[in-house]
């Protein structure tokens, strides 16, 4: 997540905003135990307090379940798409949680320096390219946490090079359509997967974690070709 002119995808495509809510929960297999989990491994760590770094935080359902988890959790909720970040308020109003969420509106860089707790990028990283910026994205995150700090994060992964990549995407979609998700959104959804974003295996996800300085990497969840990390600072 870097700086870019570039309006913010979320931002050009209301309809992918107004399906947020719902719309991982058709396509992607244990989308609530990912973050279910991820509570539970946040609570392990830092326990009853901390202040948690929340990366691609629009939307608002990790900041809601994280919320609902600790009362003496505050959070930093980070993101590019306005439009986005105004639905997490909402959302965020709506569970009781908004007076301990600060909401940026930016990329990592504009983030807090910290230090910070625990820090979350769910389905996040996939919108930066590796070329250079996604492992500066987590050079970033992995600087504002403390040492020994816990970082969780979960993204698509899969050799975009390969038929593997179209056997993904098949499943994908296939998931989405058992769900009961309406075929626009379905074609539009694996459009967006295949033109708009930067998949890389799960093999390169974890040496991109250890580059960027991040230890003991290792996985808390997989679904189809989705998977979800933790790693400590």
């Amino acid at each position: 997540m870097s700086s870019t002119s570039e309006t913010p995808l979320f931002d050009r495509s209301p309809a992918l905003t107004s399906n947020y809510e719902q719309a991982p929960r058709w396509f992607i297999p244990g989308y609530d135990l990912s973050h279910a989990l991820a509570a539970v491994l946040l609570r392990d760590r830092i326990g009853e307090r901390g202040r948690i770094l929340v990366v691609g935080a629009g939307g608002g359902v990790e900041l809601s379940v994280f919320a609902r988890e600790r009362a003496a959790w505050t959070f930093v909720g980070l993101d590019p798409s306005a439009v986005m970040l105004g639905l997490a308020r909402s959302k965020l109003e709506s569970v009781g949680a908004a007076d301990r969420v600060e909401l940026v509106q930016g990329y990592i860089e504009d983030a807090p320096a910290g230090p910070f707790d625990a820090a979350t990028a769910f389905l996040t990283l996939p919108f930066i390219p590796d070329d250079g910026r996604r492992l500066r994205a987590l050079r970033e995150i992995r600087a504002r946490l403390a040492p020994g700090a816990p970082f969780l994060t979960t993204a698509g992964c899969t050799d975009m090079s390969s038929s593997r990549f179209d056997e993904d995407l098949r499943l994908y979609a296939a998931s989405a359509r058992r769900n009961g998700a309406p075929p626009v959104v379905i074609e539009g959804a694996v459009r967006m997967q295949r033109e708009s974003l930067a998949f890389v295996t799960p093999e390169r996800e974890e040496s991109l974690l250890a580059e960027a300085g991040f230890k003991d990497v290792h996985r808390f969840y997989q679904a189809l070709w989705f998977f979800g990390w933790m790693a400590a600072a």
